[in-house]
């Protein structure tokens, strides 16, 4: 990997302006390049730049805003191997998971939002309930920024530089500096884009850069993908001054596990659904509901599948866990599974003991019984390989419990019955809800939490109207506009 000094703005590359940056690699023996950052300077650039390029974004057609979606989604898939071993080196995501979690995933939503625009509404006539006829227009709500984390850097990218775009929207994209490498390449793709200069500036810098980009009057539109409590901050900013926001925030989820589940049918689905990129994913299935009746059964089956798991170098493609992204979030880790023991729960797999540090930010998949819906371990978000197993009496229990908590991103029901699968999910109170499946989005549905998950949805038809605002135009009976749009029929 490149050292990374350069950054993509206003339709050209500019060297850092701001402090230099450096961490631990996650894995012990492995270099990250040498990391910039960027500063006031390049953010006033890319702002000013965005403001210019508006009109001209606005202007572009259906099929220029599809030839760039697919262009980007072509050249991704393109450099796939290399953009998967990028974020593997950074964060600690698997080999085997990274390509189709990291690229695939980017490369697939960017299509879609292309695909949409065969249909997406821009502009409607409807007749007036008081006679007349009224003209809806959606337009570019303005200058966009994208705020991203470093988990899943490619794909949440993607996400809010593919709405922006669908919609005609300049945006300011601003990664974490964990994933300065892989979005670095990301930035060389877009700077090949058919886009209006300006139109999009990838920046990555610290967190005041991103508290100042959000606060920024040019700025009309945030989508935050973080945490609920930098994401409390962002919403309040945003609220000082009423830009518009989109919210993705954490999750504490919940998987129910019905009494005729068959553990060797849906493992390969659980698995990732549970520990997918070594837990660091918001949508994380981190507790498990299980039958009382199947309980002690279900529970010890679980704890050895998760023993079963091999846990090394992430970039060996039989490496099941590799390391959690940086020193401080096994700190954290570390800190809430002694917490969880403290307050009585169990490792039937990893915990505390199983995690000692040395070599790498490894932490062992673990999965505590003895858990009580008040403990922290069960209501608080741990951003890891760290599961809860829960013994519920019946249904409606289960989904009582699975709703009592401050989240509501997303939830899953495992049943070989899909009709009772299907009304469990149906009462969950959650933004998704996947059914015997690791899947919690699709790319032309909407995404989004509920409660402290968030505010807002991306993706599908949705996710474009979250960068548009709409103006009603009225006409009078008789009334016929220059364009003929608001003529009455």
């Amino acid at each position: 990997m490149e050292p990374v000094d350069t950054y993509w703005v206003a339709g050209e590359w500019h060297p850092a302006d701001g402090a230099a940056y450096s961490r631990p690699a996650p894995v012990e023996g492995t270099a990250l390049p040498g990391v910039r950052l960027a500063g006031a300077t390049l953010m006033d650039r890319a702002l000013d730049a965005a403001v210019t390029a508006l009109p001209a974004a606005e202007a572009l057609s259906v099929a220029e805003r599809q030839a760039a979606l697919t262009a980007l989604s072509h050249a991704l898939t393109a450099d796939a191997g290399a953009l998967a071993a990028h974020v593997t080196v950074e964060v600690g995501c698997p080999a085997a998971q990274a390509e189709a979690l990291q690229v695939s995933s980017a490369a697939g939503v960017l299509s879609a939002y292309a695909a949409m625009l065969d249909t997406h509404v821009f502009e409607e006539r409807r007749a007036g309930l008081r006679g007349g006829t009224v003209l809806i227009r959606k337009n570019p709500v303005g200058v966009a920024a994208g705020i991203v984390p470093w988990n899943v850097p490619l794909f949440l990218a993607a996400v809010k530089l593919g709405a922006a775009i669908a919609a005609g929207c300049p945006i300011v994209l601003k990664p974490s500096p964990e994933n300065a490498a892989s979005m670095h390449r990301f930035a060389a793709h877009v700077a090949g884009l058919p886009l209006p200069p300006g139109m999009v500036s990838v920046l990555t810098g610290d967190r005041d850069f991103g508290a100042a980009l959000v606060a920024d009057s040019r700025v009309a539109k945030v989508s935050f993908t973080g945490s609920t409590a930098a994401g409390r901050h962002v919403a309040r900013a945003c609220a000082d001054r009423f830009a518009r926001c989109t919210l993705e925030l954490g999750g504490k989820s919940a998987a129910i596990l019905l009494d005729d589940i068959d553990l060797d049918a849906v493992w390969g689905e659980l698995f990732l659904a549970t520990l997918q990129n070594n837990g660091q994913v918001c949508g994380a299935q981190s507790r498990l509901f299980l039958p009382r009746s199947r309980f002690a059964e279900l529970s010890e089956d679980l704890a050895a599948r998760f023993r079963a798991l091999t846990i090394g170098d992430p970039r060996d493609a039989a490496t099941h866990i590799g390391p959690v992204a940086a020193p401080i979030q096994q700190d954290r880790i570390m800190a809430a599974l002694r917490g969880a023991e403290a307050d009585g729960a169990r490792a039937l797999a990893g915990g505390s003991q199983a995690n000692e540090p040395g070599g790498g930010c490894f932490i062992a998949p673990t999965l505590y019984t003895t858990v009580d819906d008040g403990m922290a371990i069960a209501r608080e978000e741990v951003f890891g390989p760290v599961i809860v197993a829960l013994p519920y009496d019946s249904e409606d229990d289960a989904l009582a419990r699975a709703n009592a908590s401050p989240y509501g991103l997303s939830g899953s029901v495992w049943s070989a019955d899909a009709d009772r699968a299907l009304r469990l999910a149906k009462g969950m109170r959650t933004g998704t809800v996947g059914l015997s499946t690791k899947r919690i989005l699709d790319f032309g549905s909407p995404f989004g939490g509920m409660r402290a998950s968030g505010l807002g949805r991306e993706m599908g038809p949705e996710g474009i109207d979250a960068y548009l605002e709409t103006t009603a135009i009225l006409a009078p009976r008789g009334f016929e506009a220059a364009s003929g749009g608001a003529q009455d029929e």
